[in-house]
């Protein structure tokens, strides 16, 4: 299905001969209606998620897609939309719920970032709108994620206004913000200080 220069066939021989709970996940799925009318067997829908589990690639060429996806489906590098907006958003959105396995909702707690972590010890991680990060350290932890790169996304965190659900208009003034110009600041400030005027928000105002 894929060229053989891109799947790892030892990965793929190794994800399929101890692939029971997939297996019993598909016919669970398929019992009850996932698959599309007339899904016979399941081994060749099995065996396409065996390889691209097994895809293989650099730590480079897995920037250029992280920052793909945080660049709404553009390729940075070549200006070409590979993805569509549609299809990116909601790539991003499995990302952010399940892509760091067990340690998902905590990942998300923590870091708010769309991620997605290999048993390889790869793992992306997606600013939207800014950058996308690729990190490479093949120690795991119990979850079957890289330990430093989810000790790294959580300093980057620390430093950077980067979390989902940072204020940007208020705030840590010890958090950096690369996405806010010069003179930014102020400019918003000013239209809070009218609008509230113009509401009669005198708290606003005093602040």
């Amino acid at each position: 299905m894929f060229p053989s220069g891109y799947t790892g066939i030892i990965r793929f021989l190794s994800e399929r001969d101890t692939a029971d709970r997939n297996y019993a996940l598909s016919y669970y799925m398929k019992e009850n209606k996932c698959f599309p009318p007339g899904t016979q067997g399941l081994r060749e829908e099995l065996d396409l998620y065996f390889q691209l589990c097994s895809l293989e690639t650099t730590c480079e060429t897995a920037a250029v897609m992280a920052a793909t996806l945080a660049n709404g489906g553009v390729c940075p590098l070549t200006d070409e939309l590979c993805i569509q907006p549609r299809p990116c958003r909601d790539v991003l959105s499995l990302m952010y719920s399940c892509g760091m396995y067990d340690f998902s909702g905590k990942f998300a707690f923590q870091v708010g970032l769309p991620a997605k972590s290999g048993v390889s010890g790869v793992m992306i991680v997606v600013v939207p709108n800014l950058m996308g990060i690729a990190l490479f350290a093949p120690p795991l932890d119990k979850m079957g994620n890289s330990t430093k790169g989810v000790a790294f996304c959580q300093k980057l965190i620390e430093y950077f206004n980067f979390h989902n659900y940072d204020s940007l208009l208020h705030a840590d003034s010890k958090k950096h913000d690369p996405r806010r110009r010069i003179g930014n600041r102020d400019t918003e400030l000013v239209v809070s200080l009218l609008f509230a005027a113009k509401n009669g928000d005198f708290d606003v105002v005093r602040r």
